[in-house]
């Protein structure tokens, strides 16, 4: 055999291998950037109901409400005149005369009555009644009012307030106890002299008639 002759160009590439087997997995890599905020996804259904609060505070009194019904209402009666103080928001249900006992007597009621000008009566005796008798009731020196109406009957109104609760009658004073009720009339206090048996005190009207 000769000496070997010159290095030969490169061959060719040859043709690719099959896949060889997969090796060891590698060491973790650094964590990687955060990603963007994605969109707002729909809304869940909704959860249990969670226990009860605690109780608030009170609040503020709001304003009075609204008149009520016209069921109720409240009767009073205006000493000294035949009519009511308010067509509109009163109705006179009867008018009268002021009456009660005699002066002197010590029975009787210590109350007046306002006795309607046309009585229905059911049993009863012709005659004078001696027992309990009920007398008319006259003005004696109502200077404080009106002079001229001296020894004159005192006439009487029983009157209806539909839209009223509650009756008050306030002496030593002509005026509400606040802005909240309604005054029906003013006037003065009058009830039996001193040296006749105890009446109780009425309200006759300052325009008394």
């Amino acid at each position: 055999m000769g000496p070997p002759g010159p290095a030969g160009n490169d061959g060719r590439n040859g043709e690719r291998g099959d896949t060889g087997p997969m090796g060891p997995p590698g060491s973790p890599g650094n964590d990687g950037r955060n990603g963007e905020r994605g969109h707002t996804g729909s809304m869940g259904p909704p959860g249990p109901a969670g226990n009860d609060g605690r109780n608030g505070e009170r609040g503020e009194t709001g304003p009075p409400g609204p008149a009520g019904s016209s069921s109720g209402g409240v009767t009073y009666i205006r000493w000294g005149r035949t009519v009511c103080p308010s067509e509109e928001e009163t109705e006179r249900l009867y008018e009268g005369i002021a009456a009660g006992s005699y002066i002197g007597h010590k029975g009787g009621s210590a109350t007046h009555l306002c006795l309607p000008k046309d009585p229905v009566y059911s049993n009863f005796n012709p005659g004078v009644q001696g027992l309990s008798p009920v007398y008319g009731m006259e003005y004696e020196n109502p200077n404080v009012i009106n002079r001229h109406l001296d020894d004159y009957n005192v006439p009487c109104a029983v009157c209806y307030a539909p839209t009223r609760s509650t009756v008050l009658m306030v002496p030593a004073k002509n005026s509400c106890p606040s802005s909240s009720w309604t005054l029906e009339y003013s006037g003065y206090i009058m009830t039996e002299k001193r040296n006749h048996h105890r009446s109780s005190f009425e309200c006759v009207d300052k325009d008394a008639e």
